[in-house]
């Protein structure tokens, strides 16, 4: 009986020694409450993802900044509020809301661009944010700071370059074209857009905004970069078309009828060569997609 009795007696202290259920989670709450807040934020990261799919951007707006206060340090949320604040901007209007929204999208981009430097995908959405609220100064100056830490960076050049471009300042636009040139020499595409470039300055400008010899030039260095993307990339037709657009911007210059009438046969030329080169590649890209094996990964 004494034996049954010390038995019972050490069973109850083992229980009164076991922690209560109700400690034990409140303990464990305890020591991971800040591992809590990023539970909660990744779980509002999830649901602004999907309100976002869904177009409902001011509700996954709220999600995203209700998130980043839970977990400031997540690096993600700057481009996630950033990607909100634009959608929610109408481009164009000079609404104090929008105004608003669109500043608080260049500050989010900007500020996770400074972390991530290397998101292209959100380097482009920074700049068609720029591009909507027509802030091109704000926007070269942006990626002319970017430049100091990524001198070699040809596609921040080609930004720049556009949005001089986009500005109407032709000479800056061929400068930083000129400069992206210099570090990728082998990119057809690079002098494409140079002679593209040279052939809007001249159509788009009146006779009276620009004399005769300094379109002449113009239009002259344009030829000579189509001809070069040409020697690139032989079977680049869209430079063979633009060449056909300066033969005729040349002509326009022309006062003698016959050198104007062989200057338009020029163009001409230059533009069936174009389009005969383009049913040949568009044949030749039919003819490869026909040969893939359609369940084959592409």
């Amino acid at each position: 009986m004494r034996g049954k009795l010390a038995e019972e007696e050490r069973r109850l202290v083992r229980v009164r020694q076991r922690p209560l259920p109700g400690i034990m989670a409140l303990t464990l709450l305890l020591l991971t409450l800040p591992g809590c807040d990023k539970f909660r934020s990744k779980a509002l990261i999830r649901t602004g993802n999907a309100l976002y799919k869904a177009q409902q951007y001011d509700e996954a707006l709220k999600k995203y900044l209700e998130a980043q206060q839970l977990d400031p340090g997540e690096v993600r949320l700057d481009k996630f509020v950033a990607m909100g604040y634009m959608a929610l901007y109408n481009p164009g209007s000079t609404h104090p809301k929008d105004q608003e929204a669109l500043q608080q999208a260049i500050e989010h981009f900007q500020k996770y661009l400074k972390a991530r430097p290397d998101d292209e995908k959100a380097a482009k959405y920074l700049v068609t944010t720029y591009m909507n609220g027509q802030k091109y100064d704000e926007a070269i100056d942006y990626f002319k700071g970017f430049m100091e830490t990524h001198p070699n960076d040809a596609q921040a050049v080609a930004t720049i370059a556009m949005l001089y471009a986009r500005k109407g300042d032709f000479e800056n636009s061929m400068e930083w074209q000129k400069k992206r040139a210099e570090l990728e020499p082998t990119n057809a595409d690079v002098f494409y857009t140079m002679g593209v470039t040279c052939w809007d300055k001249s159509y788009h400008t009146v006779p009276e905004a620009m004399t005769p010899d300094k379109r002449r030039e113009i239009i002259d260095f344009g030829m000579q970069q189509l001809q070069k993307a040409l020697q690139l990339k032989p079977d680049y037709y869209e430079a063979m078309f633009y060449i056909n657009l300066l033969y005729r911007e040349q002509a326009k210059l022309e006062t003698d009828p016959k050198k104007r009438d062989e200057l338009v046969a020029k163009a001409v030329e230059w533009q069936q060569k174009g389009l005969e080169l383009r049913k040949k590649v568009q044949a030749a890209q039919r003819v490869e997609a026909a040969s893939k094996n359609p369940f084959e990964p592409q």
